[in-house]
């Protein structure tokens, strides 16, 4: 400990370069995850946009149907890839050097951030939006006429909404635009209401309470709260666990100043302390209620093992991450003085250094470009994927891009391994010539003949693919 407490400089010019190292290693070895293929993966139709092989939510939990895609009036707003999340990250840690360049470094390394760097995700740039909405609110606290500045502040969020919510039945936009109100009419509260500690409980009291709202108002998605309320309810401190624990406060490496931090919020009158506390407790709220209606949701869609589906589900907690400018500049303003020489920061980095070596280093293959590549289709030529439920859509259409489905007219069909796939083959899909059998399906189909097969690696899954073309 005598060197850390001795070479902090060289110490965390170490933790910025490893972190870099890690982050461009990511971006060669890892391949895109399975959100960005599905963003991808919508085509412009006569009424709009939609996915191209239809919904990832399926009506029938056995099959897909083509024809059931959601249309929307212009095509959802994604920052998807892997060269923009590269940027992103890029642009978030100079945001971050502004604020201590140590928290660049603890950035560069959170294990989230490397993880949605070499998958292509729209976590770095979502983050980057809010690093802007936490700018403009600094700028008009150092501005006498503030007020418009702090209305500007919101747009950001209204572009993270149109992001990640484009469905109009799940929309957040009046709720979104009270916020930029409340924002923009902050500077006239006076500041002995702004402390940091109220204003944290409020907003998440705010942001979990809406998300309850929104269930007992059938909203969307969030229908399934009453629906199926005892494992919603059961799901919740989970989802506390995933978001703001685990992906929060320990990947953040945020631990070892939440006493000091809590403490001093408890007296502080800093305006600017009060409104970030209320937006991280808002957003704290909203994503930890919102990934236990996805747990249930998904589970229930996809008939798949309760509780075991949070285990799988378990990286939705990196939604947290959009907070990670805002929760280090509340410690700053609340702090002020760090102690960078803390043996609890030393010990913080060492935990989550496996994460990031795992996220950088190992990254993530899928076996479904090879399987694509083996086929030999052609133009208006379909294909049958065959898996387990869970994600099923998702790995659907990892097969688009490297099809060059929308150029060739290709379709892809999906079916549960518990449906009757074998007689849909000689019946609705007759049309079909080529199979893919994912890693978890050991059947051998009659009048099908094995054209090509591959291992996937043990980190990934395991297992063999099989390509079958008919006989």
């Amino acid at each position: 400990m005598k060197w850390f407490e001795n070479n902090q400089d060289l110490f965390w010019k170490s933790v910025l370069f490893l972190g870099i190292a890690l982050n461009l290693v990511a971006l060669i070895i890892s391949d895109n995850g399975l959100d960005y293929h599905v963003k991808s993966s919508y085509v412009e139709v006569e009424e709009g946009y939609s996915l191209d092989w239809g919904d990832v939510r399926l009506d029938n939990p056995n099959a897909s149907d083509p024809n059931d895609a959601t249309i929307f009036s212009v095509k959802p707003i994604t920052t998807s890839g892997k060269a923009m999340a590269g940027f992103c990250i890029a642009i978030l840690a100079a945001m971050a050097l502004l604020v201590d360049k140590r928290f660049a470094g603890l950035i560069l390394l959170n294990p989230a951030m490397i993880f949605s760097v070499g998958k292509g995700y729209d976590e770095p740039a979502i983050a980057v939006l809010m690093g802007m909405v936490v700018t403009m609110l600094y700028l008009s606290n150092k501005m006498k006429e503030n007020w418009l500045i702090k209305s500007f502040a919101g747009l950001p969020l209204v572009v993270i909404l149109l992001m990640k919510n484009p469905s109009p039945s799940d929309s957040l936009l009046i709720p979104t635009i009270l916020l930029i109100i409340l924002i923009g009419c902050s500077c006239i509260i006076p500041v002995r209401l702004l402390r940091p500690r109220l204003m944290l409980g409020i907003g998440f009291s705010l942001g979990a309470g809406l998300i309850l709202l929104l269930g007992i108002l059938q909203m969307g998605t969030h229908s399934i709260i009453t629906e199926e309320t005892g494992r919603f309810l059961f799901s919740i401190p989970f989802a506390l666990l995933d978001t703001v624990i685990i992906y929060g406060i320990f990947a953040m490496v945020i631990w070892p100043f939440v006493k000091s931090t809590w403490q001093k919020m408890a007296t502080s009158e800093d305006r600017l302390a009060g409104e970030l506390s209320f937006l991280i407790g808002g957003f704290s709220g909203v994503i930890m209620m919102y990934v236990a209606v996805l747990w249930t949701y998904e589970s229930v869609l996809w008939g798949s093992s309760w509780p075991w589906h949070m285990v799988t589900m378990g990286n939705n907690g990196r939604y947290i991450t959009l907070l990670i400018i805002p929760a280090y500049m509340l410690v700053k303003q609340v702090n002020g003085e760090i102690d960078w020489q803390s043996k609890k920061v030393f010990f913080g980095i060492v935990l989550i250094l496996p994460f990031s070596l795992l996220a950088g280093l190992h990254g993530q293959t899928m076996w479904t470009d090879d399987a694509a590549q083996s086929m030999d289709l052609q133009e208006n030529q379909d294909f049958l994927f065959v898996s387990e439920a869970t994600l099923a859509m998702h790995w659907l259409y990892t097969f688009h891009d490297p099809l060059d489905a929308e150029e060739k007219n290709i379709t892809g069909y999906w079916r549960s391994d518990t449906s009757s796939w074998n007689n849909d083959l000689d019946e609705d899909l007759s049309h079909i010539d080529w199979l893919v059998l994912a890693p978890e399906i050991e059947v051998n189909p009659n009048g099908w003949e094995l054209y090509d097969s591959g291992e996937v690696d043990f980190l990934n899954g395991g297992g063999e693919w099989r390509v079958f073309k008919r006989a």
